[in-house]
């Protein structure tokens, strides 16, 4: 679930939209803060993602 709604084209247009009217505005860190946060949930989804891939790996080699 968390990995459709990551790589989601609406949610990067959302994204892309928000950090334009920011930008626009002048307010550059509204438009540098949610992307960062969305940046944050792909990196713990990837190590989260590579934890269970490790384990899986050495859940099979031990049988």
């Amino acid at each position: 679930m968390i990995n459709e709604v990551l790589h989601s084209r609406l949610i990067a247009f959302a994204l892309g939209a928000w950090s334009f009217y920011c930008g626009s505005i002048g307010a550059y860190d509204g438009a540098l803060f949610i992307p960062m946060i969305y940046a944050l949930l792909l990196l713990l989804n990837h190590i989260d993602q590579k934890k269970s891939e490790g384990s899986r790996n050495a859940h099979a080699q031990s049988k």
